[in-house]
């Protein structure tokens, strides 16, 4: 059976009136407490705080005044280089080439090197990296930047001369002890023409083999010189070592660019070729550490007569 809603309604007004009628009808909400009264609320308030534990409140930490923030340093824009100045790129190309920029320092060669070889004028850009190693004194770390550009450039070029008739010949001096006798013909044939090869057929060398000397009668020594052909051509101070079959053509290379190198800081006024490092490979210290400005000056040096001794 469903109730009436009227009666829903008057029964929850009739309860809730009921009730605050029951509560306050006693209650006087207009006039207000006595101090007696107001003396009892407030006794009765402390002695129920009296009983509680008291707890600190903290107070609100003091704000703290901004800092004010340091402008970030302004950075100046780095100066725009100008371009390099590459110079008449028709005037024709010589071993000398770049020479005359040599004062400028390593770094400026380096430059130019780098703009020659983005313009795609490579055979001038190979000259410019060869006059940073012979030229200038470069420093640890711009030396290999150059010999970079060189093993870069030179396997995709001609060799200077391809002229056999104009190359500057030398003779290749060479005794070898007893265990070298069979070994050694094949292997000094192979090493004149890396040799020939590393100087761009600037060089044209020839050999003379010889029995090692009463002084030195060590069978596995090798020693090796070189000179001109020029009528009383210089001579330079032979340098010995020790190899075996395996070794002997690594070893003369060896000892052929020390003969080069030290030939070319005793005689000449080119920045000093520093010695070959452990495990470098001769050949290619002969092919991009010995520009073809030092060999051109190197055989010509040997070509040239002995200074009259005062």
């Amino acid at each position: 059976m469903r109730v009436p809603v009227l009666v829903v309604i008057f029964l929850v007004f009739g309860v809730v009136g009921g009730i605050w009628w029951g509560n306050t009808r006693h209650m006087d909400f207009m006039t207000p407490p006595t101090e007696q009264r107001l003396d009892e609320i407030r006794k009765n308030v402390e002695t129920q705080l009296a009983g509680m534990e008291r707890v600190e409140i903290p107070l609100a930490p003091e704000p703290i005044a901004a800092v004010a923030e340091e402008p970030l340093p302004v950075i100046p824009p780095e100066p725009i280089k100008p371009p390099v100045e590459l110079g008449d790129l028709k005037a024709p190309l010589t071993l000398q080439t770049y020479g005359e920029r040599t004062p400028q320092g390593s770094e400026a060669m380096i430059e130019l090197a780098k703009a020659l070889e983005a313009n795609d004028e490579f055979p001038r850009a190979l000259l410019a990296w060869e006059r940073v190693l012979d030229l200038t004194k470069p420093t640890p770390d711009q030396a290999p930047v150059a010999v970079n550009g060189i093993k870069r450039i030179r396997p995709t070029l001609p060799d200077w001369n391809r002229e056999t008739k104009s190359a500057i010949e030398v003779q290749l001096q060479v005794s070898a002890g007893k265990n070298l006798t069979k070994a050694l013909p094949a292997i000094l044939t192979a090493v004149v023409k890396e040799m020939e090869k590393a100087s761009s057929g600037i060089v044209k060398i020839k050999t003379i083999t010889t029995k090692i000397t009463a002084t030195n009668k060590n069978a596995s020594s090798v020693t090796i010189s070189m000179k001109g052909f020029a009528k009383k051509s210089s001579t330079i101070e032979p340098i010995i070592s020790t190899a075996t079959p395996e070794n002997l053509r690594q070893e003369l290379l060896k000892l052929g660019f020390q003969l080069i190198s030290k030939q070319l800081r005793e005689h000449t006024a080119y920045t000093p070729i520093p010695a070959l490092a452990d495990g470098e490979d001769p050949r290619d210290a002969l092919t991009y550490r010995v520009t073809r400005l030092c060999w051109s000056e190197f055989a010509t040096g040997l070509n040239l007569p002995p200074k009259k001794k005062d």
